[in-house]
């Protein structure tokens, strides 16, 4: 019973990164829209604190802007690839809400220091998280390239190759 629950909760965290990434996607589209009104002297006035194109608080708008493309598809990609990884289902699950909280936090955050300088002190919080769901993924790719997965690595030498079960030598 409990590997059906690991499963069923593998899944749903799966399908949670895409929802994300996908919905980081369009958020990344609309907040263009927003942006694409006051820049290059658009049909709308920059509000008062993006006034200045090359401020910290324009900069911080803008890097916010492309932060929702790039987590989105990182997501989405880290989704599609964590399926074929041969993951403890807690450490999949570690992986999926370390990516879904950087995807919805940093592009926030950005957009939130941009208006309100002191906030981006807190940015390191959700670049870490990022950082540990990217960690973890390529941790889940160097075992499935090396053709075992965490679960089953005790069943590899040191250097790499098949110990011998049988008590005997190779």
């Amino acid at each position: 019973m409990q590997q059906i629950t690991d499963i069923t909760n593998t899944d749903t965290s799966l399908a949670a990164m895409r929802l994300v990434g996908f919905t980081s996607l369009a958020l990344g589209a609309l907040s263009g829209l927003i942006l694409g009104l006051w820049s290059f002297d658009g049909p709308v006035p920059a509000p008062a604190v993006l006034d200045d194109y090359a401020s910290t608080s324009r900069r911080l708008i803008r890097l916010g802007h492309i932060a929702f493309f790039g987590l989105g598809i990182l997501n989405i990609l880290i989704a599609r690839e964590l399926a074929g990884f041969d993951l403890r289902p807690a450490i999949l699950r570690l992986t999926a809400r370390s990516m879904n909280a950087g995807n919805l936090l940093l592009p926030a955050g950005l957009f939130a220091a941009g208006f309100y300088a002191p906030l981006k002190y807190l940015l390191p919080i959700p670049a870490m998280s990022v950082s540990v769901a990217l960690s973890l993924a390529a941790y889940g790719a160097w075992f499935a390239f090396r053709g075992a997965g965490p679960a089953r690595a005790g069943e590899l030498s040191p250097g790499g190759t098949a110990r011998a079960t049988d008590g005997g030598s190779r």
